[in-house]
């Protein structure tokens, strides 16, 4: 499995279901200097910057 798809998995823990993942995967965020967090995630290094930020959120922190 490779970043990308580990990321997404998370994602729709954290939001419930597959939309609302995807809604947040593919829309711009300040916090990854207006890249997706899909594209930040092709990358060891990015994947770990959009887990933390998913964590953040299942936390009830928003990014």
């Amino acid at each position: 499995m490779n970043y990308v798809e580990l990321i997404q998995r998370q994602a729709e823990q954290v939001f419930g279901n597959k939309e609302k993942a995807d809604i947040w995967l593919t829309q711009p965020k300040i916090a990854f200097g207006g890249r997706t967090p899909l594209e930040v995630a092709l990358t060891e290094a990015g994947y770990e910057l959009v887990k933390a930020e998913l964590e953040k959120l299942s936390h009830g922190f928003a990014c």
